[in-house]
């Protein structure tokens, strides 16, 4: 073979080779899409993933699998789709504490959500309620911070390091109280501790909160989102009764490998957008107490992330939290 043969043959097998990518590009997806959950089945964001996974396999044409990978308060899954193939097949259903929160407080975190991950979509955020048991004698926050204040007051959480966790933290800070906190696995048992009179008060998101309120087992004393919750339109913020500096969300998104192809990003913020303008999805996601965000395009969410990272990072330095 010749020289000029040689790169003949060369810039046809390229040629190919980019066309063949190309062409599997526009074909995406054309096989099942797998949505990784950094958490155990039946919390928040594994329900929230199915519903969206359902609605969205009706635009891709393509099944989309919920594979649930907890550990480590969500850095197994983080990790993973860090390191997964970057072709849009294998993506991350997360959430603040995968995404913002556990970088500032894991020394050894292997990953940087923020160069790591491509943001595809958020799909709403879900405030934490304030909550104590029906007997205890506090009808608002200010007779909790009262009560805190003359006993000793405890807190459970569903985990360090979560939003129920630096909610306390947060509540504490700003009221000027000192509350101990104990650390359950999950929210259910945070909320069994909270029910046998084990703790003075828990932090839980106000989905999983609702019923044992609307049971009368619990008492609501405000929520932690700087806008009323639409399950407790009657319930004042913690912003509203003065706790001007907390504002506390869990937000769900979708997120990729970052480097994946920008027409399969394309394609996966549009499947994202038209999921989250459907009024079925809309009102699904209202019931289970989200706030849903503004915009769904993938550069709201990354300037979300880099909003919030930093926020977190201080509000953790400040209040000295610790994995315990």
């Amino acid at each position: 073979m010749t020289f000029r043969s040689f790169v003949a043959a060369g810039l046809a097998a390229l040629t190919l080779g980019l066309t063949g990518a190309a062409h599997a590009t526009d074909e995406f997806p054309s096989r099942p899409i797998t949505f990784v959950v950094p958490y155990a089945p039946g919390g928040p964001a594994d329900l929230i993933a199915r519903m969206i996974a359902n609605k969205m396999s009706e635009f891709t044409k393509e099944p989309i699998i919920v594979e649930n990978r907890a550990g480590a308060g969500g850095n197994i899954a983080g990790d993973y789709i860090a390191r997964a193939k970057k072709d849009g097949y294998t993506l991350l259903f997360g959430s603040s504490p995968v995404l913002v929160i556990n970088p500032a407080l894991y020394n050894n975190l292997k990953f940087d959500p923020l160069k790591d991950f491509e943001p595809i979509a958020e799909f709403g955020s879900l405030p934490n309620a304030v909550l104590v048991t029906s007997n205890l004698p506090v009808s608002n926050t200010k007779e909790l911070i009262d009560y805190a204040k003359k006993n000793m007051a405890t807190y459970a959480s569903a985990g360090s390091g979560g939003t129920t966790h630096l909610s306390g933290l947060m509540f504490a800070k700003s009221a000027g109280v000192e509350l101990t906190h104990i650390p359950f696995k999950g929210s259910g048992p945070a909320l069994q501790s909270l029910l046998g009179d084990q703790v003075t008060m828990t932090f839980t998101d106000v989905f999983t909160a609702h019923p044992f309120i609307e049971a009368g087992k619990l008492k609501i004393l405000g929520v932690t989102s700087s806008v009323r919750s639409e399950l407790f339109p009657d319930v004042k913020t913690l912003q509203e009764q003065g706790m001007k500096d907390i504002d506390i969300n869990v937000f769900f998104a979708l997120l990729a490998p970052a480097g994946i192809p920008d027409a399969v990003k394309s394609k996966l913020a549009e499947f994202s957008g038209r999921v989250l303008a459907d009024a079925e999805v809309q009102q699904k996601l209202k019931a289970r107490g989200l706030i849903l965000p503004p915009s769904a395009s993938p550069e709201y969410l990354r300037k979300k992330m880099e909003t919030e990272t930093p926020l977190w990072a201080q509000l953790i330095k400040e209040t000295n939290a610790k994995i315990d």
